[in-house]
């Protein structure tokens, strides 16, 4: 449960951009995956792949997000709360009614390891804009690799981590952003509030995991002034200059499978009032600190 909630905070995160705000925002978004390696999890799951939809909840510069798999086979029911005052991440898993609380990157116990992620990317403007759903948007192209020898951590056995030194997912996509919509200045502050206080150290605390990189990709996402309408991520495996042969057959079998194209877009964003008590651990739930 803890690396699924980790993966859905990391493209959280990732998929994010980038003034005080001034009004409450609600913001829908459904994401879709195909190809890949969500084309082989899919013929293994019976109803297929799952296409979550976030719910994002922005007041002042406090936030929820309320992930919703869609489907009864992954019943993941999960929420973080974020307060970029008192620089805290709050990962509420509903299912087992906890809330797990983070003012940073985790604290590992003397001698055991925290499984850790090298990132590292970057954002750009290409120039390009087009409407959609009414809302002009210009384009940003962005890139993000992940080191897989990094990603289980003590969990996988060393051989195995051996063995994929210096293979990474590389996820290459572009991003349309609205400026000049009701609710963008309001995001973009949130997400900016996000990035100075280091609370995407935070959110991957809340899971147990450590990003180096992250901090880095979170402010290069939130010096995109606005929304997010349209994102879209293709993720390849690669296979670097200093792979083993070991590591080049295991990226190609894994490449060979094709390249996983993950959309995110959004449904509905809504400025009406959202009360105080949305941003608290609901009552009865255990607090993990």
């Amino acid at each position: 449960m803890k690396r699924c909630s980790g993966t859905l905070l990391v493209l959280a995160v990732c998929l994010a951009t980038a003034n005080l705000a001034y009004a409450d925002l609600t913001i829908v978004q459904k994401t879709t995956a195909e190809g890949g390696m969500a084309s082989a999890a899919a013929s293994q799951m019976q109803g297929g792949m799952p296409s979550p939809t976030v719910t994002t909840r922005i007041k002042g510069l406090k936030g929820r997000m309320d992930i919703d798999m869609g489907s009864s086979n992954f019943p993941t029911n999960m929420s973080t709360i974020t307060d970029g005052e008192a620089k805290q991440v709050i990962l509420i898993d509903h299912n087992q009614k906890t809330a797990r609380v983070s003012t940073g990157a985790p604290a590992a116990a003397p001698g055991a390891p925290v499984p850790s992620v090298q990132l590292d990317g970057s954002v750009k403007p290409t120039g390009q804009s087009q409407t959609i759903d009414g809302m002009k948007c210009d384009e940003y192209l962005f890139t993000t690799t992940l080191s897989l020898s990094d990603m289980g951590g003590a969990q996988v056995p060393p051989e195995a981590a051996a063995a994929m030194q210096g293979i990474s997912m590389v996820m290459k996509g572009s991003m349309w952003v609205a400026k000049d919509v009701p609710g963008a200045a309001e995001y973009a502050a949130y997400q900016t509030a996000m990035s100075s206080g280091d609370l995407a150290g935070a959110a991957m605390g809340a899971t147990g995991m450590n990003l180096p990189g992250m901090e880095k990709m979170a402010k290069a996402m939130a010096s995109v002034q606005g929304m997010p309408v349209l994102t879209e991520v293709t993720m390849n495996i690669e296979a670097g200059a200093n792979a083993s042969e070991q590591a080049r057959q295991m990226a190609q079998m894994m490449s060979g499978m094709g390249a996983m194209k993950v959309t995110t877009k959004v449904l509905s964003v809504k400025t009406d009032a959202i009360a105080a008590d949305v941003f608290q651990v609901p009552a009865g739930y255990q607090t993990i600190k």
